[in-house]
């Protein structure tokens, strides 16, 4: 039984702990930056040419009002 029981006092300081709490959000932030900045840099002709296409539409919605 005291096994059960220092795993679950274990189990309950582990969930407790805040200490590296900071670094992997900043770790899971800079993972994040990551992969966008890799989706933009494999797709950039069509990510360009859809942002062309809206400033396009928004420049002619303007000239109309």
């Amino acid at each position: 039984m005291s096994k059960l029981f220092n795993f679950t006092n274990s189990l309950k300081k582990f969930h407790q702990e805040e200490r590296g709490l900071e670094a992997l959000q900043v770790v899971m932030i800079i993972a994040v930056a990551a992969i966008i900045m890799l989706l933009i840099k494999n797709n950039y002709e069509k990510i360009r040419d859809w942002m062309v296409k809206l400033v396009g539409q928004v420049v002619a919605f303007d000239k109309f009002n």
